[in-house]
């Protein structure tokens, strides 16, 4: 029997090719950051899905639940006690019902997704986007015992590659919104020449002592060939021409989350959203910089794609080793070196033996000036012992910055604009 015709088989639709991939981009985004939310809630009219809820909740009236659970428990929801189950039994189906009569309708052309809240998407639909979402790849459910009811398993979404890289370009969208004022970003070059990939308006004479044949300029070099011998057009030493490249200042970074139990909460997403944009920044924009993303508590670890929006906060604090494990990673970078260290609290925990969390935080910070490192602190907390910690680690790096950043939701804009305005100093600088 001839196999089926795989182009011919009708494509899977997906919440993507239903609802627009710009709808689910803004709906694995307020899962991860509900604070994303822009609708009003207070004096506004009855939505759609809620009407559409409410109609299948008078359609029900009298139905029969026999379907849906077993015999015992629709006994005991026979009972007056049990009336807050059929109630919730019957809402949960006029729920599903509502969810496939809106995505029928969205299909026909009736509704237009982008006008539905997404808010109110995840408020009334949350485990059929999740359902959703996890045959796309973008969340994976987990299940977790509770830690008071050791019998009770508790699902959560954990996020995925792919769904990260949605996260970040979310992020730094918000970032470009909240920093107007930051239009020229794009690859920015000093008049410098030197060894670059972006080629110049400057044109050399050849020399093979100075320049490698990528540099060569064929239509300039053949130009001056045909000026000379314009019937037999050979090429001569004399004739080649090499065009030379602006030079490009480049840096080597490293971002230190602080992964410790203290940092939970908004602190938390704020030092990973910072990390997600500043990193989808320099992929987009400065292509040549290096960014490593590492968390860390009584441990560093260097993360790999799709690992930060998984990060979960715990254990205590130890800066010392950070610092140096980041050291080590810039060892191998080129450009100017930073380090970004993003803390709410003094050091708690040491992996030197003989030495207190703060010595070691101190000595890593001296290391990291020796090693021609930029330390720049970020700090999420304004306790008088952390600015005292912060500081005496910035006078023995010798070329750091001190931050105190108010809200930590505003960080990744902070850290975005820090990094614009120093490289374009440094550009100035250069090209003076």
């Amino acid at each position: 029997m001839k196999p089926p015709c795989e182009v011919c088989k009708q494509k899977e639709e997906t919440l993507s090719s239903i609802l627009g991939e710009e709808t689910v981009s803004e709906i694995v985004y307020q899962l991860f950051n509900p604070a994303a939310s822009k609708s009003e809630k207070q004096n506004r009219e009855e939505s759609l899905i809620e009407k559409l809820i409410k109609r299948f909740l008078e359609e029900m009236r009298g139905e029969q639940l026999d379907e849906l659970f077993d015999s015992k428990l629709l006994k005991w929801a026979g009972t007056p006690s049990g009336k807050w189950f059929r109630d919730y039994l019957k809402h949960r189906k006029a729920k599903q019902k509502a969810w496939e009569k809106l995505l029928e309708m969205v299909k026909r052309g009736e509704v237009d997704p982008s006008q539905i809240p997404v808010e109110d998407l995840l408020h009334h639909f949350l485990s059929q986007i999740l359902e959703e979402l996890g045959k796309e790849g973008m969340v994976d459910l987990k299940f977790q015992r509770d830690w008071l009811y050791g019998n009770v398993l508790i699902a959560y979404p954990e996020f995925t590659e792919k769904s990260e890289k949605i996260i970040a370009k979310k992020v730094l969208e918000e970032v470009f919104i909240n920093l107007k004022g930051l239009r020229e970003i794009g690859c920015h070059e000093t008049e410098e020449v030197g060894w670059g990939v972006r080629q110049s308006y400057m044109l050399w004479d050849f020399d093979e002592q100075q320049h490698s044949y990528d540099l060569l300029d064929v239509q300039e070099t053949l130009v001056k060939t045909a000026l000379h011998d314009p019937v037999r057009m050979r090429i001569s030493n004399e004739d080649l021409k090499a065009r030379i490249p602006y030079h490009e200042t480049s840096s080597s970074n490293v971002i230190l989350i602080d992964a410790s139990y203290s940092m939970r909460g908004e602190k938390f997403r704020g030092g990973i959203m910072a990390a997600l944009a500043f990193r989808e920044f320099l992929e987009s924009e400065y292509r040549q910089d290096q960014l490593h993303v590492v968390a860390y508590n009584q441990k560093p670890k260097l993360l790999s794609r799709g690992e930060i929006v998984r990060l979960k906060p715990y254990g205590y604090t130890d800066i010392g080793q950070a610092v140096d494990f980041a050291v080590g990673l810039l060892s191998k970078g080129e450009g100017n070196k930073n380090i970004f260290l993003i803390t709410d609290g003094e050091p708690t925990a040491t992996s030197k033996r003989g030495q207190t969390p703060e010595e070691s935080a101190l000595k890593a910070a001296y290391k990291a000036g020796k090693a021609d490192v930029l330390l720049n602190i970020i700090m999420l907390d304004r306790r008088p012992e952390l600015r005292l910690i912060c500081e005496h680690m910035a006078r023995l790096n010798g070329r750091a910055s001190i931050t105190y950043v108010d809200n930590p939701l505003n960080l990744k804009e902070f850290m975005i604009k820090f990094f614009f305005d120093r490289r374009q100093s440094l550009t100035v600088h250069r090209a003076g």
